[in-house]
Parts: C-alpha cells; sequence; structure tokens
C-alpha cells in the first residue's frame, strides 16, 4: 500500500516537473540545445525508474502502468541517449519527442478505455487528454524539419501536453490497496448460554 501512494505521488511529481519544463520551453524556446538534451534525458530516466517500480506495485486497477515494464525500460534508454550522446541527436530532438509522446499516447487511449470497462467516471478525461498528446506529438513528426523557434514551442508544447497527461492518469487512474482491516470488516456478533434439563 504504501509502495504504491510513493509511486503514485512521485510519477505526480515527475509529470508535473516535465509539464513544467514544457511551459518553459514555450515561453523561452531560445534555450540552448544541450541542456535541452540533459534536461528531457534527465526527465526521461527518472519517469522511466518511476514507470517500472509502478509496474511492480500493487495498484488495484493494474491501469496506469500496465504498459509500464516496456514504457520504462524504453524511457530509460531513451533518456541515457539524451545526456550521453546528445552532441549526437541534438538535431533529432524534436522528433525522438514527438515519438515517445506519441506512442505514451496511444497507450493511453487504451487505459482511457479500459477505464471506461472499470466504471471509472473520470475516464474521459485520460481519453481527452490522450488524445490532446498524441495530436502534439504526430505533429512534431510530421514537420519535423522546420527548426527555430516555433519547433522548440511545439516540443515544449508537447512536453506539457504529457505531463498533463500522465498526471491525469495517476490522478484517476492509481488506486492502492486498503488495509485488511477495512478490506474485512469485522462482524460483532452476541449470543447466550442457556441450561436445558
Amino acid at each position: 500500500m504504501k509502495l504504491v501512494k510513493s509511486v503514485k505521488a512521485a510519477f505526480a511529481v515527475s509529470a508535473a516537473a516535465g509539464a513544467l519544463f514544457g511551459l518553459c520551453l514555450f515561453i523561452w524556446p531560445d534555450l540552448s540545445a544541450g541542456m535541452l538534451c540533459v534536461a528531457i534525458g534527465a526527465l526521461m530516466l527518472l519517469s522511466g525508474v518511476i514507470r517500472l517500480t509502478g509496474y511492480f506495485s500493487n495498484d488495484i486497477y493494474r491501469l496506469a502502468f500496465q504498459f509500464d515494464l516496456a514504457a520504462g525500460l524504453l524511457s530509460m534508454l531513451v533518456g541515457g541517449v539524451l545526456i550521453f550522446r546528445r552532441s549526437q541527436i541534438m538535431v533529432l530532438l524534436p522528433v525522438i519527442v514527438g515519438i515517445v509522446v506519441l506512442m505514451d499516447s496511444v497507450l493511453r487511449l487504451q487505459t482511457a478505455l479500459d477505464a471506461r470497462h472499470f466504471g471509472m467516471e473520470k475516464w474521459w478525461l485520460i481519453l481527452a487528454a490522450a488524445a490532446v498528446g498524441a495530436l502534439i506529438g504526430l505533429l512534431l513528426l510530421v514537420r519535423p524539419l522546420e527548426g527555430g523557434r516555433l519547433l522548440r514551442r511545439v516540443t515544449g508544447l508537447s512536453l506539457m501536453a504529457h505531463g498533463a497527461e500522465d498526471l491525469i492518469t495517476v490522478l484517476y487512474a492509481v488506486k492502492a490497496p486498503r488495509r485488511a482491516s477495512a478490506q474485512r470488516p469485522i462482524i460483532e456478533t452476541s449470543f447466550r448460554i442457556t441450561d436445558e434439563d
């Protein structure tokens, strides 16, 4: 129970940090490419570790982290490449971000539909956030050669959408199991012994 709550809190903080960094990139698109690679790579490494931990946690619904064994490993791999090979792939950064955001958003679409089958009332929020994330991620892939401030602003927008999508998913689709005493209420009974001759 504690692990699920810790992972939920860590994932929420990570998602909020990603969205905040995307907002900063949207407002200040002139950040250096090297700094962008390191910052995005660090966020992806952190997200990957949290996703892997979430996959092995005792989440009741098993929705938010159901794909996170593969997604967590991929996120860590891409994050490491962005940090340690940034000079070779700085030009491809918008494409890499677009692929990651699009892939994660498509998986979240399934999470939203599964949440609907579970009867969750807020499933449509996950669906809407995933659809927006997928569209913006696709936008980065369709026009990856447009350089300059506009491309960086779209990259920032995609990071904002991705962070918001993860935040909504973890808030509404992760549920920690209750304590055993809460799951199994004690039923009190009373009886009286009488002597029968």
